[in-house]
């Protein structure tokens, strides 16, 4: 027990009351938590208190013992001592592991609501700058026809004019690979005619509508989408074989009529990993070529149904 006491800083035969005084104030001094805390030290700090407290209370049972029960008695306080300590440290260690958790959950929300709000402020920027932009073009609206002079990585460069002025401005332009798509959905190249929509006393304010073509651009996306339903014959249909390119652009042409625009898109895009473009790829060319409503086109262009 002199032990005991001297790890408290205590003299042997100390009250409970200077116990208890003593245990309070190394325990926070040496308290885990703490900075300056010392874990083995605070273990032992706890075991010595639950043994001279226990030590200190039993007097009265301890006179009527003989050494060997008296032996096994201070073996079994020893034994409740240590597990008391042993359970103080549990707990620390289960707070520490419950304040991490904590501490993780908050950074796991701070960090989704700091990404929802990036999002959130991303969308509004993105649509606050074309609502901003058509406003101004509405003010006083004036149309041009767009050239594309140049194609770069994710970016479009037409120029256009208005009087004796010429202007070149540059878009996005979405693409996979080293090809570039205007927005209608078709590979952009030089020479490329669009409308473009802008404000007449400040040019830097305008939009190209991609989806109104001149019709040597035109042109070009028939070729384009005939020989992509000449390819699909060739090589990917149920029965391959080779088609005129007469019967080729007479469905190309057909599509046109009855879909627009955006028919040509989809046989442009019939062999197009999804992964590459979401919009128009092989799944949508699927389904548009399955459509029933194609079979009167195939049929009039001397065709069989797929």
């Amino acid at each position: 027990m002199k032990e005991y006491f001297k790890v408290l800083g205590l003299e042997e035969g100390a009250s409970i009351h200077a116990v208890k005084k003593a245990y309070r104030k190394l325990a926070l001094q040496y308290h885990p938590d703490l900075q300056s805390g010392n874990e083995e030290r605070f273990k032992k700090i706890v075991e010595a208190y639950e043994m001279i407290k226990s030590h200190l209370e039993s007097t009265s049972e301890r006179r009527s013992m003989n050494p060997e029960d008296l032996e096994r008695f201070y073996d079994l306080l020893k034994k409740a001592a240590e597990e008391k300590a042993r359970k103080k440290a549990f707990e620390r260690a289960a707070r520490i592991r419950k304040k991490k958790q904590e501490e993780q959950e908050r950074s796991m929300r701070l960090g989704f609501y700091s990404l929802i709000g990036v999002v959130l402020f991303s969308i509004l920027a993105y649509y606050s700058y074309f609502w901003h932009r058509d406003w101004q073009i509405s003010r006083n609206p004036k149309q041009a026809v767009a050239t594309v002079v140049g194609i770069e990585s994710h970016r479009m460069v037409y120029t256009f004019e208005d009087g004796n002025e010429k202007y070149q401005e540059r878009v996005y332009a979405r693409g996979y690979g080293i090809t570039m798509l205007a927005q209608n959905g078709m590979p952009l190249r030089s020479g490329d005619q669009f409308i473009v929509h802008f404000r007449e006393d400040e040019p830097k304010y305008n939009r190209v509508n991609t989806y109104q073509v001149s019709s040597k651009t035109l042109n070009r996306y028939f070729n384009l989408a005939t020989n992509a339903i000449q390819r699909y014959y060739g090589f990917y249909a149920e029965n391959p074989r080779k088609i005129s390119q007469q019967k080729a652009r007479c469905l190309s042409l057909m599509i046109y009529r009855e879909y627009g625009l955006e028919g040509l898109v989809k046989c442009y895009h019939f062999e197009t990993n999804p992964l590459d473009y979401l919009s128009y790829n092989s799944i949508t060319w699927s389904s548009f070529w399955e459509d029933e409503s194609l079979d009167d086109i195939r049929e009039a262009c001397e065709l069989d149904s797929m």
